[in-house]
């Protein structure tokens, strides 16, 4: 196995980290992918249903390749099939234990909060009002927690200081 680290600049960065690694069966689900280059069919009977909530997580931590497997029937049709590659995090951030504490309380948050805070925010983007720092006068939020709240859903994507809505595209 090729040992490859994922950089990590940003403490926001590791949410998706720890999603990925909070549930056993996303654990699988990386450790199988890490393995080697498995397809939807096949992830689907190694699986069952629900690991497309896994590849997401790993395609928002950047963690995911994509690649298509050409069939050994020349007239067949070609399937993507994916992996995982990163092996070790490399982290370069400096954060007080109060804003890792705050990181820490939004991974474990319920859904049904974070949910409730992910509303006030898409609203706010709706209107076209999508960079962090008008987003935190709006609503009285702290910078740190807005931007790990946007990086734990998968429903947006955080570019800089910009929060955009997540395109409903194919893994």
């Amino acid at each position: 196995m090729v040992r490859r680290a994922k950089l990590i600049n940003d403490i926001v960065e590791l949410i998706p980290i720890f999603q990925l690694l909070s549930s056993e069966y996303h654990r699988k689900v990386y450790s199988a992918l890490l393995d080697g280059w498995l397809t939807i069919e096949e992830l689907r009977k190694n699986f069952g249903d629900g690991f497309e909530e896994t590849l997401r997580i790993l395609k928002h931590a950047g963690m995911l390749e994509v690649r298509w497997r050409m069939p050994p029937d020349p007239a067949g049709k070609p399937e993507k099939e994916y992996h995982v590659s990163y092996t070790h995090i490399s982290a370069n951030f400096y954060v007080s234990l109060k804003e890792f504490n705050r990181i820490l309380e939004i991974v474990f948050m319920s859904d049904d909060e974070i949910e409730e805070h992910l509303q006030k925010i898409k609203r706010e983007v709706e209107l076209g009002r999508n960079s962090v720092g008008h987003i935190i006068k709006t609503l009285n939020y702290d910078p740190l927690f807005v931007r790990a709240i946007v990086k734990k859903s998968l429903k947006f994507n955080l570019k800089g200081q910009l929060i955009e809505f997540a395109k409903d595209e194919e893994i």
